[in-house]
């Protein structure tokens, strides 16, 4: 089942199922949803009250699709209203349906600024977000089997089922889309979460610039935020880049081996010292002992001879390298240190700002973030493990979630299967999480 753009109305198609009801009318009645969902004929007439409950997600989704059947995201998204619904409840359904007006007008303005939308399949292979999403997102996935044995989910996100649709539109060149669309995760029960919201957003994929593309999309946000009535001086930006430090170490005489151990190790979040203490630990081998090699035929822990003599070289180089490195290594360390301790009053947590990270903030006081609200906290861990180099999320004070979030994702289209690597970059507003930041500013 698809999700359509929800921008204008064509006459010209079949009408859009927008509630359960409608869903087992056109099912074919009561008694025909009970056979198909094997339950008692009650329970279908609770469902359209109630809507239908997340075990029916995949069934009716997978059914709906072969008949051509035109839906609703929200009728898949579990009970919309339930009997003596609190009042927040009942306000969450006040936001939904205004989130989605402000959606459709945003979505409208990022069409008009070049962006294609995007229709997003609400089921996608569950791989992908296995994958490429980290170990606390695939604990929130709806996942399914289908009688083919192919596991599936319910889309977490939007931004892994538009680079899989750029890949097999087989485009070349640049690309920008724009979609609006449920995002479905699990929550903890009693957490008192919504499992579903609406993301609107934007991704540019393979251009040309990556500083032209990261502003375009981080103006984008920003522009949409505001435009929906929330003055950026209640958001505090955070930015975090995995490269923070690792984009100087070039700025050092460090041998060609060692400078990528510091490199990779910083990229994936290591710690300054606990690098330097590794590096060190490395280099304080005797490179003089000898160890007896063994011959090339002969098999240890499954490695061949060969093969573990020529580990033993390669680490008896690195060592002696290390060696020559320890002093340059030493001003690194002291510098990003220095850097630390001399932190810019209430504008950075964790070391000044590369040329890549002062554009963001540049970019974000001129619209109108106060200073003290910008925030840097590099290779701060992002809860999406595709992003590779810049992220920032948008934060309101009383909402306990992000109302914004983005970065750069330069190896997921080339492992999701695309043909040759392509940069991304990309960002996504939860609707409902904006709307209420917006009443709660009024």
């Amino acid at each position: 089942m698809e999700e359509k753009p929800q921008t204008a109305i064509d006459m010209g198609r079949q009408q859009r199922l927008s509630s359960a009801a409608a869903v087992i009318d056109a099912l074919g009645g009561t008694k025909a949803v009970a056979e198909l969902l094997q339950v008692g004929q009650s329970s279908v007439s609770n469902y359209r009250k109630l809507g239908f409950p997340a075990r029916s997600y995949f069934i009716l989704a997978k059914i709906c699709a072969e008949r051509g059947l035109d839906v609703a995201d929200a009728v898949f998204g579990g009970y919309q209203l339930k009997a003596q619904a609190k009042p927040h409840q009942r306000a969450a359904t006040t936001n939904a349906a205004t989130s989605t007006t402000s959606g459709n007008t945003a979505l409208n303005r990022l069409q008009q600024d070049g962006f294609t939308p995007l229709s997003l399949p609400i089921l996608q292979p569950a791989a992908p977000f296995i994958d490429r999403m980290g170990p606390e997102m695939q604990r929130r996935l709806f996942t399914f089997t289908d009688p083919g044995g192919e596991q599936l989910c319910l889309r977490p996100d939007l931004t892994i089922p538009t680079a899989l649709a750029h890949i097999a539109s087989q485009k070349s060149g640049a690309a920008r889309y724009c979609y609006q669309g449920t995002a479905f995760r699990y929550q903890p029960r009693g957490s008192g979460q919504p499992e579903e919201f609406t993301q609107l957003g934007l991704e540019i994929i393979g251009g040309d610039s990556e500083k032209t593309d990261n502003n375009r999309v981080f103006n984008s946000i920003l522009d949409v935020i505001k435009t929906a009535g929330l003055s950026l001086e209640k958001c505090e930006i955070t930015v975090s880049d995995a490269l923070h430090f690792s984009r100087r170490v070039d700025n050092y005489d460090l041998s060609e081996p060692i400078s990528l151990i510091l490199k990779q190790r910083l990229a994936q979040g290591d710690s300054i010292e606990d690098t330097y203490q590794a590096i060190k630990n490395e280099a304080q081998i005797r490179s003089n002992v000898k160890i007896p090699p063994p011959a090339d035929e002969t098999i240890i822990a499954g490695r061949s001879g060969m093969e573990i003599r020529k580990r033993l070289h390669e680490k008896k180089l690195r060592a002696e390298i290390a060696q020559s490195d320890l002093i340059e290594l030493e001003r690194f360390m002291h510098d990003a240190v220095k850097d630390i301790e001399n932190l810019e009053s209430g504008m950075f947590l964790h070391g000044l700002p590369s040329e890549i990270e002062r554009e963001f903030f540049d970019q974000a006081i001129a619209l109108g973030v106060k200073g003290a609200d910008i925030f840097l906290r590099p290779a701060a861990g992002q809860k999406m493990a595709y992003y590779t180099g810049i992220f920032f999320e948008i934060r309101v004070k009383g909402i306990d979630r992000p109302i914004a979030a983005g970065g750069r994702y330069d190896d997921l289209l080339g492992s999701l299967g695309a043909p040759k690597p392509l940069s991304a970059v990309g960002g996504a507003i939860a609707l409902e999480r904006l709307t209420k930041a917006v009443e709660m500013a009024q």
